[in-house]
């Protein structure tokens, strides 16, 4: 209370809620984000071949 610079609790209350709207489009760009490093990671995957990841060893006789 003594940071938000409230004298009493019902003060607090009052003037320091968050409002619903705000909440949801916060919501909803932590989702979006979410999605969208999801499928940058999944891009990047589909990308590597698996045999791309193995050396090649050579033979030598």
């Amino acid at each position: 209370m003594s940071i938000a610079g409230h004298i009493s609790r019902a003060m607090l209350s009052r003037y320091s809620h968050v409002r619903m709207e705000a909440k949801r489009r916060a919501l909803d760009e932590i989702v979006a984000r979410q999605n969208a490093a999801d499928e940058k990671r999944k891009e990047e995957a589909e990308g590597q071949h698996p045999a791309a990841s193995i050396p090649q060893l050579t033979v030598v006789q």
